[in-house]
């Protein structure tokens, strides 16, 4: 049987890693608020969408006999279109200006191509061997104003535009950037700026977030949301970019319930079948899942599968680096739902924290809605174990779910 002196060391130790548990959560909460977000989800289009009803990937730009099209010489007009779609500007299109026929009102590329034209939106390049095929920076609806600046490094952003972005960023500004990704744009031309333009729409780290406005997938209305160092053709470097200000619509924070549940909830052993619930209720739109685990030694890793719609007995993987645990965002069951079911595996006995969230994908590292489970699983035998073991577990665990929510309900307040 286990001493006094035995019995207070391991609930000290205990309760020792319950405080951990919590430091760690509140670094982890506070280093999601430090990045400089839009406070609204960015709208997003793709320039080669075509062929398809609504579609405007084939419509012709500029004046004065263009050959261009939006396919393949939009990106630019199409950011400025997921900008003033962002800033929740329209504009009227009547049926003679339209490339449609027909009159239209509202914000995508297609209608801000005919806008464009019908408003000396397109002027004369240099390199526009026929008509006007240029955007007119100032022609531009005048709900947004536009500030111009320039990267002075060609492999990094120096700090005076990193500065200036995030800046803006945190202003509730996005900023529409030209890149390039290599010494040319490509194979047949000489130009080595400017060769392709995206939308910047947050920071996480010191990882800008962007919208590029090229999908191969010309089937696709969006555009592909990634990173800098990861656009559609390569790692992007910034040449000249412009914040684009304007009235930022408000947008109330829609409330998100988040609840998890393992069932069973106690006498858990090695050896039992575990299963993991989840509720999501107070919105439909698609979500990103997360679930971060603590295991008996203090190890932290992220619970996640391969497949987007696997079957509840299907393992589990873990990482170390964060991950979702499914690969895309999804809309969950206004019930409980059954996400895993799970045998609790020999050598698992000991104290477990899981600690879950939801994520909007157009707005990371800003949890939605958190719920926290946490459970002992005793070994499938158990010689020796005492009742006051056992109530050491039990407040230890405790310990660590109060701090963890005061924590987690500070960070919220502080919003």
């Amino acid at each position: 049987m286990t001493n006094g002196a035995e019995w207070i060391a391991r609930g000290a130790r205990r309760i020792a890693f319950g405080v951990a548990i919590a430091l760690f959560f509140v670094a982890g909460v506070g280093r999601a608020q430090v990045p400089p977000v839009l406070p609204l989800p960015m709208t997003s289009f793709n320039q080669a969408f075509r062929d398809l009803p609504g579609s405007w990937g084939g419509f012709a730009m500029g004046t004065a006999g263009c050959q261009d099209r939006i396919a393949s010489s939009g990106c630019l007009v199409t950011c400025f279109a997921m900008v003033l779609d962002y800033y929740q500007v329209e504009v009227s299109i009547p049926a003679a200006s339209s490339s449609t026929g027909r009159a239209r009102r509202g914000m995508d590329p297609g209608i801000l191509n005919d806008w464009l034209k019908a408003h000396s939106g397109y002027g004369r390049c240099a390199e526009d061997r026929v008509g006007n095929c240029c955007l007119e920076w100032t022609n531009l609806p005048p709900e947004i104003s536009v500030s111009f600046h320039e990267n002075k490094s060609d492999t990094a952003i120096d700090a005076a535009s990193r500065q200036v972005i995030d800046r803006a960023l945190a202003s509730g500004h996005p900023v529409v950037a030209g890149v390039h990704w290599g010494r040319f744009c490509h194979g047949t031309t000489a130009k080595s700026e400017d060769c392709h333009w995206v939308v910047i729409s947050g920071k996480t780290g010191t990882t800008y977030s962007i919208v590029d406005p090229y999908d191969r997938d010309s089937g696709s209305r969006e555009g592909v949301r990634g990173t800098l160092a990861d656009g559609v053709f390569g790692n992007y470097i910034i040449d000249r970019f412009a914040v684009v200000a304007g009235a930022i619509p408000a947008a109330p924070r829609p409330h998100v319930d988040l609840e998890i549940a393992f069932e069973p909830r106690a006498s858990l052993r090695e050896g039992d079948v575990q299963s993991r619930l989840v509720r999501v209720t107070g919105t439909d739109q698609t979500l990103l899942l997360f679930a971060r685990v603590i295991d008996p030694q203090g190890k932290i890793s992220y619970a996640h599968y391969t497949n987007q719609n696997p079957a509840a007995g299907e393992p589990l993987l873990y990482s170390e680096t964060e991950r979702s645990v499914y690969p895309q965002a999804r809309r969950f069951a206004d019930s409980d739902q059954e996400w895993n079911r799970a045998v609790l595996t020999q050598g698992g006995s000991g104290a477990w924290v899981w600690e879950m969230w939801v994520e909007d994908p157009a707005r990371p590292d800003e949890p939605l809605a958190y719920d926290l489970v946490a459970y002992t699983v005793a070994p499938s035998q158990a010689p020796g174990s005492s009742a006051q073991d056992a109530l050491a577990v039990a407040l230890a665990i405790g310990l660590a779910v109060l701090l963890t929510a005061l924590v987690y309900a500070f960070a919220l307040a502080d919003r």
